[in-house]
């Protein structure tokens, strides 16, 4: 029988753990060894006894090994031990590290639940990448060209025929607020939207009751939402019940549906069927604009080619002459919320949002992140010089550059995951309140989704080892003989700590001058001279059984001793006014051009104290005022139809092809009724009998505020019984044209104190390091005569200097990104030089003040105990 060898591996691995003179003989032994197993239990056990002996070899102390095997647990455990004890033995430099990092990540998880929100918008339908929205570029006259987000009635069934690439289509079509009844209770829809039977189809809202393929193939079908529906039918089942509408109608609810998410951009709280309004009329009805168009393409199609398309599309139904006008394009779904800053009469976009404050939020939330960062490598650096002669003792008696290393690694990757834990407390606390400043409703339970978790845990991880990993070289490379005797130089890492100061507080800066001059441009824009009265302005929306009244109620209102002038308007000033043709005579000739207009009473002029440059307001005294004759516009228009210097008083004058001319017999001075990042367009204003009022504007005595509404709701209520008496403060809707710009302002400043506050901690923590450095320099100071200011003065000079150096960087490259960003809008501040001696100098306070704050203590302190510090 040919005789058994022990395993050939475990002999290799014998050789590497036991010297070479102890190798012969314990070979021999386990050789023995192993035979014996073989005759008793095997080939198979001898084999496996063998490996055994070979690994319990490598255990004895007495044995001198080539490798030293340890247990990492073992020494991780030692590191965390280690990490632990330093963390209470310094109490306030882990406080002041971990408070740091614990706010820059807290500050970065909340704007990075933001920015998610943002951009996952609709989101949640499946068919979201093959959604676009029809918008529309116009050109007309001297109007600025733009881009709308409206469309005309007939374009969504007519590309749906011509286009195979287009496999559906559905319309959204406002109805506004509906005052509907059920048992004599009535309550009011408050965003009643009509839609093709296919706008369920093509996206995902969520039913609880009805049939997504039946809606609305009843004309008098309508679906609510879960909410309306409790507020309507209490517990009874909705499906089937009956509502009557205001002006007499049936419908019949069909459905029910989950509140709309508020990732959404559509907001609608009731749905029903084109059907009711369709006719021949509306189908025909091209060069009216006035809702929305969805396309879902083809899986393979391509919206680039559709859109190249279009311009054939246009001359097809509406001439050659069209294209002049008119350019259509494809918006997708997914860049509505975001992609749409520069697309007016937008009606339908909720809590829409710039993709580039999206984008500046990133980048704060990077370098907020980033400063705690730098604050943490700056402290670990620093305190470097006091644990020398650990890593000398640690050195001596055998610790490679490797596990001192990994020692402070582990260290440093503790630290970002307490702060990690601190933050998420933060985030817990602060979500409700940002939640408010920014008007959405962010939760946390997104980072607790398994491969978010991932993510956050990841980079705790990698932070850690970032910030960690040049403290950790650092302090492993010191010589352990210098290290004992704690004569470690520090000159160079004292250099990379000083720019690393630098740069932090240049970001910090950076940050404050922005914010400063962004906050300055919004007040600027809100406060401004808008060349009408704002204040004390009440907006009351108009239906057409008010409007059968208006005579009256105006008459009422104007009775009320707190009210002191009533008008009303087809269009809310603050908003993009629609546009229309218009046709004015030159000399024989009749011009074509197009501006924007708003239908207003006689007396709207003088309500809002609005500068008549040429000619008169419209008055009752004329009866051509009343025929809707007479014109009034601003000084834009008056710019265009003006014939060298002529006046344009007397200028024929109408809208919309009508074939009787007017005459204009007024010129008012340009007033800015939308955003101040647009400029001031062509405007006519004129009476015209167009079958209602879309709203009332009430002015009332600022000083008797709460009187005059309540007068006004008890003259409302006696009138119209069955409608509440609602309203809004012209100036409040004026001020929400600003919401976006308002929204990035305040988070931005919660940034800009948030990245001082962590600066300042890092300053902090220098500064100490640097005072007990010095300690003894300074006690011999005091003994030679130096008083408290020369000490203080002397300790914070540096420091200060830094912040100096810090503002001379960030302050030129701030002018010109926000130089660069105040030509964006047409009316905006003067960047001056103050706006930078402030933030300069203030941040030079707050860096003197943290810093002094440590010096004074030394400056202070008894330089006989100083002098014994060690």
């Amino acid at each position: 029988m040919k005789k058994v060898h022990p395993p050939k591996l475990a002999r290799r691995l014998l050789r590497l753990l036991i010297s070479e003179s102890l190798f012969d003989d314990f070979d021999g032994d386990l050789t023995e060894l192993f035979w014996e197993r073989v005759e008793a239990k095997g080939t198979t056990a001898a084999k496996l006894h063998y490996y055994k002996d070979v690994l319990l070899s490598a255990r004895n102390i007495d044995l001198k090994r080539k490798f030293k095997f340890h247990n990492p647990l073992v020494m991780y455990k030692n590191y965390l031990k280690i990490a632990f004890r330093n963390l209470l033995k310094y109490k306030g430099y882990s406080f002041i590290n971990i408070t740091g990092l614990a706010l820059g990540m807290s500050a970065c998880l909340l704007i990075l639940l933001f920015v998610n929100n943002e951009l996952n918008f609709d989101g949640f339908h499946e068919k979201k990448s093959k959604i676009y929205r029809l918008d529309e570029v116009q050109r007309f006259g001297a109007v600025s060209e733009q881009k709308v987000a409206l469309s005309m009635y007939p374009m969504g069934p007519n590309i749906l025929a011509d286009y195979p690439e287009v496999v559906n289509f559905t319309r959204y079509w406002t109805a506004g607020r509906t005052l509907v009844e059920y048992n004599n209770k009535q309550v009011y829809m408050d965003k009643l939207v009509r839609v093709d039977t296919s706008f369920l189809q093509m996206f995902d809202f969520k039913l609880i009751e009805g049939s997504r393929a039946d809606a609305f193939k009843d004309n008098l079908d309508v679906m609510i939402s879960e909410t309306l529906a409790k507020r309507i039918f209490g517990s009874e089942d909705p499906i089937g019940k009956t509502l009557k509408t205001s002006g007499e109608n049936l419908v019949k609810v069909s459905g029910v549906f989950e509140d709309v998410p508020e990732n959404s951009h559509l907001q609608f709280d009731a749905l029903v069927g084109t059907g009711m309004w369709d006719s021949e009329q509306r189908q025909n009805g091209w060069g009216s604009n006035y809702l929305n168009t969805y396309l879902q393409l083809a899986p393979n199609a391509d919206p680039s080619a559709l859109e190249s398309k279009f311009d054939d599309f246009l001359v097809k139904y509406m001439g050659e002459e069209t294209l002049e006008y008119y350019t259509l394009f494809l918006q997708p779904l997914t860049d509505v919320h975001l992609g749409s800053m520069d697309i007016t009469h937008d009606y339908n976009n909720y809590n829409k949002f710039a993709r580039s404050s999206v984008n500046i939020f990133l980048v704060l939330a990077f370098f907020v992140l980033l400063i705690a960062s730098i604050n943490f490598m700056n402290l670990s650096t620093a305190r470097a010089a006091t644990r020398s002669r650990e890593v000398g003792v640690r050195k001596s008696i055998g610790a490679f550059k490797g596990q001192i290393t990994r020692q402070f690694m582990v260290e440093s990757v503790l630290l970002t995951f307490i702060a990690l834990l601190i933050g998420f407390g933060l985030c817990a606390l602060a979500i409700k309140p940002l939640n408010q400043i920014i008007d959405r409703e962010l939760s946390m339970q997104l980072f607790f989704l398994p491969q978010h978790l991932l993510l956050i845990v990841a980079t705790t991880v990698f932070i850690g080892f970032l910030s960690g990993i040049y403290p950790a070289l650092v302090m492993s490379g010191f010589n352990p003989v210098l290290a004992l005797k704690g004569a470690v130089s520090t000159s160079r890492k004292s250099f990379f700590r000083n720019a690393l100061v630098v740069f932090q507080y240049a970001i910090a800066i950076a940050i404050i001058i922005g914010t400063v001059v962004a906050t300055d441009q919004l007040n600027y824009m809100q406060n401004l001279n808008l060349g009408f009265e704002k204040d004390n302005v009440i907006a009351i929306q108009m239906y057409d059984d008010t409007n059968e009244k208006y005579d009256l109620l105006a008459s009422e209102f104007n009775n009320l001793p707190n009210v002191t002038n009533v008008t009303a308007t087809s269009q809310r000033l603050g908003n993009n006014l629609h546009q229309t043709s218009m046709q004015y005579r030159a000399d024989t000739a009749l011009i074509q051009g197009s501006s924007s207009f708003v239908v207003v009473d006689n007396n709207f002029f003088d309500f809002y104290k609005m500068e008549m440059v040429e000619g008169r307001a419209l008055s009752d005294d004329y009866a051509a005022d009343e025929a809707g004759l007479s014109f009034v516009i601003n000084e834009t228009l008056a710019k265009e139809i003006r014939q060298g210097n002529e006046s344009v008083l007397g200028t024929k004058f109408h809208f919309g092809g009508a074939d009787t001319l007017g005459q204009v017999v007024g010129v008012v001075k340009d007033f800015n009724y939308n955003k101040l990042s647009l400029k001031v367009e062509p405007l006519f204003m004129s009476k015209q009998d167009f079958g209602g009022w879309s709203e009332m504007n009430v002015k009332i005595k600022g000083e008797s505020v709460k009187e005059a509404l309540a007068e006004m709701e008890m003259v409302w209520t006696e009138l119209f019984p069955q409608r509440p008496f609602e309203y809004k403060f012209l100036d409040e809707h004026i001020d929400e044209m600003y919401r976006s710009e308002q929204q990035l302002t305040r988070v931005i400043s919660i940034l800009s104190v948030l990245a001082i506050i962590i600066a300042s901690l890092g300053l902090f923590g220098l500064a100490s390091f640097t005072v007990r450095q010095r300690l003894k320099e300074m006690g011999i100071r005091k003994v030679l005569g130096a008083s408290v200011q020369q000490i203080v003065m002397i300790l914070s000079r540096k420091f200060t200097l830094l912040v100096i150096v810090a503002f001379a960087i960030a302050a030129p490259l701030t002018y010109y990104f926000m130089t660069d960003w105040l030509s964006s809008y047409a009316f905006s501040i003067k960047l001056g030089l103050g706006v930078f001696l402030i933030v300069g100098v203030g941040s030079w306070l707050i860096a003197l003040l943290t810093v002094s704050l440590q010096s004074l203590r030394v400056a202070k302190s008894n330089p006989v105990k100083t002098l014994r510090v060690d």
